[in-house]
């Protein structure tokens, strides 16, 4: 079998860049595009061991297992050993999951072509096949993620704490199962606030005159559909029944009411780990 090395790079990178795109939507974790396009290039070249005479798994297994590491060091902020271990086990998790699924989808539906060596899965396949394949694995993983991955916490209300500057404001906060927000491009959690509750802490602006900084999330509810200013404040503690926690980057969108006045905000499922 002849392996061009310009398609193992440019495959493995696109493999892997859909991977660390799986494991920031799972980890609800905003991260810029960019790291995870560089933590990708670091797993394409890890990817060439395949070129390599036949090693023994004592030496291949450790050195996929550094390449994961470094690829979740780069692609995610440090945010706590903890976190980081989480991100990489969700990394083995989706890639086996990936694997798998493009097997599955490859062997039903052409000839089998598969090639494994020190440790590297190499498909004898066209790019495009193995585009469209992984593209639309991709999309069924992320279906799943969206149906089964998040469970309601505990406790339905929550005391959120907003920093901006000097001021901060205490927001009672509604978990709602329903709220799937995240900002469209760096995937960052959302949380919406009653523009009252945040009066005191900014000034807010309109969705016609939006300064430097803020985004316009979409949304889409049973009371209809449009955008909603929002911003990122510079810190965010939630109060949950074991204890309070800092929250990830997470953007605040900014509505002109919520509900009948019972709470204030509303946190959604991007959240749920850090509230249980």
């Amino acid at each position: 079998m002849v392996i061009y090395v310009d398609m193992l790079l440019i495959v493995n990178g696109w493999v892997d860049f859909l991977l660390l795109l799986l494991v920031r939507r799972m980890a609800a974790t905003g991260t810029p595009g960019r790291r995870l396009v560089w933590g990708a290039l670091l797993g394409a070249a890890g990817s060439l061991i395949l070129l390599l005479p036949a090693l023994p798994v004592w030496i291949t297994a450790p050195c996929k297992l550094v390449t994961a590491a470094l690829m979740v060091w780069i692609s995610f902020r440090w945010e706590g050993g903890r976190l980081f271990i989480r991100r990489l086990l969700l990394l083995f998790g989706v890639s086996a999951g990936l694997a798998g699924l493009c097997a599955a989808l490859y062997y039903y539906v052409a000839p089998p072509g598969l090639y494994v060596f020190n440790g590297q899965v190499y498909y004898a396949v066209p790019p495009l096949w193995l585009v469209a394949l992984t593209g639309l694995c991709y999309g069924l993983m992320r279906l799943w993620d969206w149906v089964v991955r998040r469970r309601a916490p505990a406790g339905r209300e929550f005391l959120l704490s907003l920093t901006v500057g000097h001021h901060t404001v205490r927001v009672d906060c509604l978990y709602d199962s329903g709220n799937h927000l995240t900002e469209p491009f760096s995937g960052c959690p959302v949380v919406v606030i009653d523009r009252g509750a945040l009066a005191g802490l900014l000034p807010l602006p309109t969705v016609e005159e939006l300064p430097a900084g803020w985004r316009l999330i979409p949304y889409d509810s049973v009371g209809g559909s449009g955008v909603l200013p929002a911003f990122v404040p510079d810190g965010m503690t939630v109060f949950t029944p074991s204890g309070h926690r800092e929250l990830p980057r997470c953007y605040v969108a900014v509505c002109d009411r919520l509900g009948r006045g019972e709470y204030r905000g509303l946190l959604g499922t991007a959240l749920s780990d850090y509230l249980t």
